[in-house]
């Protein structure tokens, strides 16, 4: 019975989150999931805490090219960009007062693209500190004042224009390259967690609005994002009645993200925006160390996505891997 009434409630908690999402979308900077349930299981600490989450990212992409002033000899093609990506991000959270968590975001960033026009392939690759961002989550509701079992968190979030983005390659500054955006941008949005006798049920759904960046001469915009995720994690110890388990946590979740379209000069960027969903399994184990008796911890996953049929134009994704340590204090 406990699969069906999860299935359920992850099935309506889908359909609440698309329902309510506001008519924005995503970027293609701005990767699906939630870092702050990542970071910390929830972003939820208590007061006082301070924690301390190193994660490593990786990604691949592939879309028709972003105009960007040499492709008029071949505006008859059709070429394509093939893009890979690595991040490496350092989150820094703190617990000032009961029920507010503030996390610091200080990610660094290693681009590359190929893109072949014409018969030719050109390959040029970036690297250097992306856009530093703060993220606020206050508990709104939580059913006792110590460990409670269900809460509800309120989220806000600012990104800064710290990563630089006017580097050219052969005379061209394409914005994909970039390590950041030039923009301010600002979001908001809603999580709520569930504990259960035999694991944990999470849910998510956040608004994120992107404005002009700056790149040299091209005037572009990343599209706004709406993200909506789901986890179930499970001590698989505890649950399987097994002692010497205690130290493992299995979990899955969907990450789904809506995206607006990219725009160039004011003109609409066909290949990009649109809907995707991923499937994430996912592995945490409990580290033989830790800071004042608690214990570190390292968390795998790897973002599955389902089908590529939901997004504008011509682009295809792949797999996104991750590894995070996280060291409380």
């Amino acid at each position: 019975m406990a699969p069906v009434r999860l299935a359920a409630a992850l099935g309506a908690a889908l359909l609440l989150s698309i329902s309510t999402a506001r008519p924005a979308g995503a970027c293609s900077v701005c990767l699906a999931g939630d870092p702050l349930f990542s970071t910390h299981g929830t972003s939820a600490q208590q007061e006082g805490d301070f924690s301390l989450y190193v994660q490593g990212q990786g990604w691949r992409k592939e879309s028709g090219v972003l105009p960007h002033g040499h492709e008029e000899e071949h505006e008859d093609e059709e070429g394509t960009e093939r893009s890979s990506s690595q991040r490496l991000d350092l989150f820094l959270a703190w617990t000032p007062v009961d029920r507010l968590t503030l996390t610091l975001d200080v990610p660094y960033a290693w681009n590359e693209i190929e893109e072949t026009l014409g018969g030719m392939s050109d390959t040029q690759r970036l690297d250097g500190l992306g856009d530093v961002s703060l993220s606020g989550s206050f508990v709104l509701w939580r059913d006792r004042p110590a460990l409670p079992a269900t809460w509800l968190e309120g989220r806000l979030f600012l990104k800064t224009p710290t990563g630089r983005t006017t580097r050219s390659t052969e005379g061209v500054v394409d914005p994909h390259l970039q390590t950041g955006t030039g923009s301010w941008d600002f979001g908001f949005g809603l999580a709520g967690v569930h504990r259960l006798t035999w694991g944990s049920l999470y849910t998510s759904v956040f608004y994120r609005e992107n404005s002009e960046g700056g790149f040299g001469d091209l005037d572009y915009e990343y599209g706004d994002v709406v993200l909506w995720n789901a986890a179930l994690e499970v001590p698989v110890g505890h649950a399987l009645g097994r002692p010497g388990l205690a130290w493992l946590t299995a979990g899955a979740e969907l990450n789904y993200r809506w995206a607006d379209f990219d725009r160039a000069d004011g003109e609409r960027y066909e290949h990009s925006g649109g809907s995707i969903l991923y499937a994430t399994p996912l592995l945490r184990t409990r580290l033989p160390f830790g800071v004042r008796e608690r214990p570190a911890s390292l968390r795998l996953a790897v973002q599955l996505p389902l089908t590529s049929a939901w997004l504008n134009g011509r682009q295809e994704e792949k797999e996104v891997w991750s590894v995070g340590l996280l060291v409380p204090f």
